[in-house]
């Protein structure tokens, strides 16, 4: 099962719940207030090295419409 993350409207409180795909759309009880919470997008950087071992970003730049390695020379 895939895990989802949820924030909080009430309490703005970070959590994730594993859950079947069937319920990917479906909101969940926060664990601190219990307050129903929406999905959010999930973020994650993933690296490698190449074989000089300099790290570069997979897929491209940390930027969503970017290619570039540092947002310094993009302005994102």
């Amino acid at each position: 099962m895939p895990i989802y993350e949820y924030v909080c409207p009430e309490c703005k409180s970070k959590f994730e719940k594993m859950r079947p795909f069937s319920q990917s759309t479906e909101p969940a009880d926060c664990p601190d207030c219990k307050t129903e919470s929406k999905r959010v997008l999930s973020k994650f950087a993933c690296f490698s090295k190449s074989e000089s071992g300099v790290s570069a970003p997979v897929g491209g730049g940390g930027c969503a419409g970017c290619s570039s390695g540092s947002c310094a020379t993009c302005g994102g």
